[in-house]
């Protein structure tokens, strides 16, 4: 295909090939998503509104500049204009931001080590994706990508080791 075709092609709405580890990605963040979306739940009866002190608050402000990084990649998910990844983008924000209101709502804090966990999980099968594929968007570095990815690792792994702690 040449050029000018390939441009037009991903100018329009698409679905990609993820292979093996792309849709295991998915599948083992989606547990977690519906964790959050849980937790988010469990939370709407709650009356109480607490900002959290020690390691919750740390661990409270990282899944918060988590759940922004994701927020944002809902223009990179546009600029792509891939269906799978668009839609679960949307989804992805909901778990985040629901384990995040509900933290602050004193609820859901026995679900946060597992959805941090299984959020790190997918991300490291992102990470092997991402290397596998070479994967890479706007003649950028395959390696950013990963980098990024690793950002979200570890700050995922930041909660959990957190969750130990309390």
């Amino acid at each position: 295909m040449n050029k000018k075709n390939r441009k037009r092609e991903l100018k329009s709405w698409h679905i990609y090939n993820w292979t093996f580890l792309g849709w295991a990605e998915t599948g083992v963040k989606s547990i977690a998503i519906t964790l959050g979306m849980w937790a988010f739940y469990l939370s709407r009866n709650s009356q109480a509104w607490i900002l959290p002190s020690g390691n919750r608050l740390i661990q409270w402000i990282i899944l918060g500049i988590l759940s922004l990084g994701i927020f944002f990649a809902i223009f990179n998910r546009w600029q792509n204009k891939e269906i799978v990844s668009m839609i679960f983008v949307f989804f992805n924000n909901f778990g985040h931001w629901g384990m995040f209101l509900a933290l602050i709502r004193n609820t859901g804090w026995f679900l946060l080590p597992y959805f941090a966990l299984l959020m790190m999980l997918g991300d490291l099968a992102k990470i092997l994706f991402l290397k596998q594929m070479r994967y890479t968007e706007r003649n950028l570095s395959p390696n950013l990508f990963v980098y990024v990815t690793l950002i979200f690792v570890i700050g995922y792994g930041l909660i959990d080791l957190l969750s130990c702690l309390n």
